[in-house]
């Protein structure tokens, strides 16, 4: 690193707005931008190369991707200071900088900020912690466990008089849970038990769910644009997504026919995008019935929600193991996670005290 690149943060920056998607500013609230001006951003070029200091320095990677023998950083990580050396992958990367051993820390910010920031680490590490995937992952050929006891008690809840009427109840129970990114290696049971998902973990807990109730149920793969995709992120992981990705859903065979039924997104993660693409206001609220498929990919694609190709399983997709790690997989979500509510898990709901810092008044 050098000298001249590092600036005192200002709060009215670009740089404000990408830290305001890092982990970190998701549980420091009303108080992340004050501490960012604690900070110090650090702007770095192709060949520069960063260590991230002493116990005391607390960084945050803002844009880029920064690589050492250890792994990659990406946007909205946060890594305590270990004397690690990184270089930048691309060209560029930016860092924000926070030294607790300064007087800018010590004195300016007070006991108020300290306790806000120990809070929020405190509540990224239980976020980080629940999102880490066990360390020996599930036989792929076990993710679609039908016959676990929370599966067949949750499918009986959830069944009705009519086959429409059940695959609507486990459709619109499934599509209500939190969408986000992470490890999709996990029994629908996990999933169950979890509470929210990405693509993949929803259908296969839906899929699972609609068997357990004796319905006729499969897996679809469709295209989707980043362009799409993307608005769920914060906007420095898009220039590392590729421009197109593959999607999967579940299908249900309702009166003879495959109904695509895409239980991906609930309301509140479909709102952000329909900020993006109004004309898709009529997607909401999420329904399936007989004769009305549902699938917000195959609309935006103009392809037929009928015209699908269904298959059995999804197990050599989600036996992959996944680029990301589960602290890239938490820095991917705040923006989802801002939107539907999901950080209180981790705060209040749980851990009331660990709120206190979200609620100071400048």
């Amino acid at each position: 690193m050098h000298l001249h690149q590092l600036q005192q943060a200002r709060p009215a920056s670009r740089e404000l707005a990408l830290f305001e998607d890092s982990i970190l500013a998701l549980y420091l609230g009303q108080v992340a931008a004050r501490i960012f001006g604690l900070g110090a951003v650090c702007h770095l070029c192709e060949g520069d190369s960063f260590t991230f200091g002493g116990p005391q320095t607390l960084n945050i990677v803002l844009d880029g991707v920064l690589v050492s023998e250890q792994g990659w950083q990406g946007p909205g990580c946060h890594v305590t200071g270990d004397n690690t050396r990184y270089a930048v992958k691309g060209d560029k990367a930016v860092v924000w900088v926070l030294d607790r051993s300064g007087e800018a820390w010590k004195g300016a910010a007070g006991r108020p900020m300290h306790v806000a920031l120990d809070n929020a680490l405190k509540a990224a590490a239980r976020a980080l912690t629940a999102a880490t995937p066990a360390e020996e992952l599930p036989d792929p050929e076990t993710l679609s466990d039908v016959d676990h006891p929370q599966i067949r008690r949750q499918a009986a809840r959830l069944r009705r008089t009519t086959h429409a009427a059940t695959a609507e109840a486990i459709f619109l129970f499934v599509q209500a849970m939190p969408y986000r990114f992470g490890n999709w290696q996990e029994r629908a049971s996990e999933t169950l038990a979890r509470g929210n998902g990405m693509c993949t973990t929803k259908a296969n807990l839906q899929v699972t769910l609609m068997r357990a109730a004796g319905l006729e149920a499969g897996f679809v793969e469709m295209p989707m644009s980043m362009s799409v995709l993307g608005k769920l992120m914060p906007a420095a992981w898009l220039a590392m997504m590729r421009p197109t990705v593959r999607h999967y859903f579940g299908a249900v065979k309702l009166g003879g026919r495959w109904h695509a039924a895409d239980s991906s997104y609930n309301d509140d993660s479909m709102g952000i995008y329909l900020e993006n693409f109004p004309d898709y206001a009529h997607l909401l609220p999420a329904r399936l019935s007989d004769g009305q498929p549902y699938s917000p990919t195959a609309e935006k694609n103009d392809m037929d929600p009928f015209d699908i190709q269904v298959v059995p399983h999804l197990n050599a997709e989600m036996s992959k193991k996944s680029r990301f790690s589960p602290a890239q997989f938490e820095a991917l979500n705040t923006r989802l996670d801002r939107a539907q509510g999901s950080w209180r898990n981790w705060v209040e709901e749980d851990h009331p005290d660990l709120g206190a810092g979200l609620r100071i008044v400048s």
